[in-house]
Order: C-alpha cells, then sequence, then structure tokens
C-alpha cells in the first residue's frame, strides 16, 4: 500500500492585495478562489493564507 501526498499551494495575501490583484497575478478564476476557500470576497485579508489550485 502507498500513500500519495498531495501538496496545496498555499499563498500568504501581502499588504495591498485584494482577490482581483491575486486572480490576475495567478491567472485563477477568482470565483474559483472564493469557492476552495470557503469565503466571501470581504474576508480575503493581508496575512491569511489561501488556497490556489488551478
Amino acid at each position: 500500500m502507498s500513500i500519495k501526498k498531495i501538496s496545496f499551494p498555499f499563498y500568504q495575501v501581502k499588504e495591498g492585495e485584494n482577490l482581483k490583484i491575486i486572480s490576475q497575478k495567478y491567472h485563477i478564476d477568482s470565483t474559483k478562489i472564493l469557492l476552495d476557500n470557503n469565503l466571501s470576497p470581504k474576508q480575503i485579508k493581508e496575512g491569511m493564507f489561501i488556497i490556489l489550485k488551478r
């Protein structure tokens, strides 16, 4: 039996960033970011970690 390690790319939100900036920077749809992280746009704050999956 083998165990497969799954790694998600975590991203720490930097000062001055918002959902739109992160979405454009990583070419990921903003709705997907929100759904993957179970967040609303207003909940994304500096210093928090979010998952960025393509």
